[in-house]
């Protein structure tokens, strides 16, 4: 480039000479004409003096202009020095680095950073309150003194609005009506007491068409000894008799004690042999290790299914199978009972919980899900013992087992169990529970004491705001939504285990409105309680502060989305201070603190957990002596609570930084 400006200038020199040189041209116009050479007009000078006076490009910058690049060829051979060719592939090569570990950065992250989550989808049963109903006791609709089908059906819409949208029955089938309605006659056929098969099928729909749903009980350990079965297998143990090995037979007995305290083992004349009852003589055990019993059974449950019933309680399952030798049992490690006569005497290895339960139950959970497909049907069992026995429930050998193994460990409870006594109800169940898998909260059922013998109102309302607010499914008993208590039966048929079957108080009128005629035209299978006059489900009703109301309350907060599907969490947890925050991100946080003590407490809430937050609004308290009202801003870091108080306050979402 330089050489071609010192050429360009020094033609420009030599053509200033020629120009100077001319006759009768004067410098000056020399110095014009160099002039407008400078100002680009080039055409103009070639014509004075010829393309060859120059040789330079079109548009060469004057002196002091700016410079304009260099020309293709030039260009060319300067890149192509070494020293220019390695920088541009050091260049390219830092670019295409940076953008393939920009890449794998983002790939990693990917991988690595935590996915956003999707809250779990629960089925109807898990979302639900059960309402389990003692059928004799809840309402006569044709005035013979026994509850029925049609007086559930009248009375469904009450059950609706409590909240609790399914309903489980008390045994229905036609049994002798003698000793209990455990003794089925026929599992296929409805008692006449309670109505007729018509009348089910009635109540069934009437429950689906308000979006409910109803459970059966399933009584599979035994019969009554009136059932055809029994009566065929107590013709003969010859092997031309079907029915022989229906029940369990032997003709020697061993030392097993039914519950009731008396002999397992009976004698019929007409076979000779003995026969097992681990409950009353006239209920024989099933012989569940026989295919034609399985079978039978199995075809029970086909029958209702294909009625549309929504799933079974399956009772006393844990006595189905007994040992194949029939040893004897040995004494137990853990009573202090002397007496061999006495049931508790003896650990019942051979008799309650064998393994071979498990199968039975998985196997009837996988025939159920055959009727699952547009709406799914559910297995509960109960069963007593360790918590390590009832989640084997849940399944066995990576089987599934029943979908609830009712929890009843909160059952014998009597008086004031504290906070730690709360805690360890809660937490052993739910940090015992296989994954995925629910847990529940039996609060009530037909062969235990009432909810309101067992506990004053304060302390009622402080554990159902635990039990209905923790993850799980609560099963309350008819009548707990008036704090119903125990009657006394000591001198009536049907006594035993019949004080928590009180006739249900619907009103101030005869017999607590039990018939729905108001008066029955026979008296009442069982004493009506005389509390119904004050406590009824008509009165209490109008009560805004009442215990029925307080448990629509806890049933509406229970439907929140939180509650239904949010993560479960333990915060302030000491001798009088239970509280847990459900919390799911994006939605709605709560804390329930409840004071289990009877003296008032204060506690810096806000501390205990990383998502509370100082400001919250209270959404329920346990009654109207506490010292917040609904809707109340609250501060948590000092949340005062009187005595069995409880308080259940939410918060926005907030979005933590990571």
């Amino acid at each position: 480039m330089e050489r071609r400006i010192r050429r360009y200038n020094g033609r420009q020199a030599d053509g200033i000479d020629k120009m100077s040189s001319y006759s009768g041209k004067s410098s000056t116009k020399s110095k014009q004409e160099f002039d407008s050479f400078e100002k680009g007009d080039q055409s103009s000078y070639e014509d004075q003096y010829g393309s060859e006076a120059v040789d330079v490009p079109p548009e060469t910058p004057a002196l002091g202009s700016p410079f304009r690049g260099m020309e293709k060829e030039e260009l060319l051979r300067h890149s192509s020095k070494p020293f220019w060719w390695r920088l541009r592939v050091m260049c390219i090569s830092v670019v295409l680095l940076g953008w393939l570990a920009l890449l794998i950065t983002v790939v990693a992250l990917v991988l690595i950073y935590p996915r956003c989550r999707d809250q779990e989808t629960r089925s109807w049963w898990q979302n639900e309150t059960v309402y389990r109903v003692y059928v004799r006791s809840f309402s006569d609709s044709n005035g013979d003194g026994i509850g029925d089908l049609k007086g559930i059906e009248a009375h469904l819409n009450h059950i609706r609005d409590l909240g609790t949208h399914t309903i489980s029955l008390s045994p229905v089938y036609l049994s002798d009506d003698v000793d209990s309605d455990f003794n089925v006659i026929d599992h296929m056929a409805i008692d006449p007491n309670y109505g007729n098969m018509s009348d089910f099928e009635s109540l069934l729909k009437a429950v689906h068409d308000r979006g409910m749903h109803l459970l059966m009980d399933f009584i599979p350990n035994h019969t009554s000894d009136r059932h055809q079965w029994f009566i065929n297998s107590s013709v003969t143990s010859d092997r031309s008799n079907n029915f022989r090995n229906f029940y369990v037979w032997t003709d020697t007995t061993t030392n097993w004690r039914s519950v009731y305290n008396n002999d397992s083992w009976t004698t019929t004349g007409s076979r000779s042999q003995n026969y097992l009852h681990q409950f009353l003589p006239s209920q024989p055990d099933l012989n569940l290790r026989s295919s034609q019993v399985q079978e039978k059974l199995e075809e029970i449950l086909r029958f209702w299914l294909s009625k549309g019933v929504d799933g079974f309680y399956i009772r006393n399952s844990a006595f189905m199978f007994e040992d194949y030798d029939l040893r004897n049992e040995a004494k137990s490690s853990i009573t202090n009972i002397s007496d061999p006569t006495e049931y508790s005497y003896y650990d019942h290895t051979m008799t309650y919980g064998l393994p071979e339960v498990y199968d039975m139950l998985s196997r009837w959970r996988t025939l159920v899900e055959e009727y699952s497909n547009t709406t799914e049907r559910m297995l509960m069992a109960d069963v007593k013992g360790s918590v390590d026995k009832m989640m084997s429930y849940y399944g066995h050998y990576d089987r599934d087992g029943v979908n609830i193994a009712l929890n009843e460990v909160f059952l014998p409870e009597h008086g004031v169990c504290g906070a730690p006594c709360v805690r360890k109800y809660i937490t052993d169940w739910l940090s015992q529970l296989p994954d995925h898998h629910w847990a529940n909260w039996v609060i009530g059922t037909d062969d235990a004491a009432r909810l309101g013998s067992r506990f004053n109102e304060s302390y009622i309302r402080a554990f159902l705001m635990t039990a209905m607010l923790v993850p799980g499914t609560p099963i309350i008993y008819y009548g707990d939504e008036i704090l119903m208590t125990d009657i006394d039966v000591d001198s009536e048929p049907w006594a035993r285990e019949q004080s928590m079957r009180g006739l249900m108080q619907w009103e101030n009128a005869t017999d607590g409105g039990f018939c729905s005629s108001r008066t029955c035209s026979e008296l009442p299978w069982i004493p009506s309680d005389s509390k119904y006059r004050t406590n009824n489900v008509q009165d209490k009703s109008k009560s805004a502060n009442s215990i029925i109301n307080y448990f629509k309350n806890l049933t509406s907060l229970r439907q929140e989305k939180t509650f239904l599907t949010g993560e479960f969490t333990t915060a302030i947890t000491d001798d009088s201070i239970f509280s847990f925050v459900r919390e799911f991100d994006g939605i709605t946080g709560y804390l329930i603190a409840i004071n289990f003590s009877e003296d008032e407490q204060t506690r810096d809430f806000y501390t205990s957990h990383g998502s509370i937050e100082k400001a919250a609004t209270v959404e329920l308290t346990t009654g109207s002596d506490v010292n917040y009202s609904i809707e109340d801003d609250i501060d948590t870091r000092s949340i005062t609570l009187g005595s069995f108080q409880g308080v259940v306050v939410s918060w926005d979402y907030v979005a933590k930084e990571l």
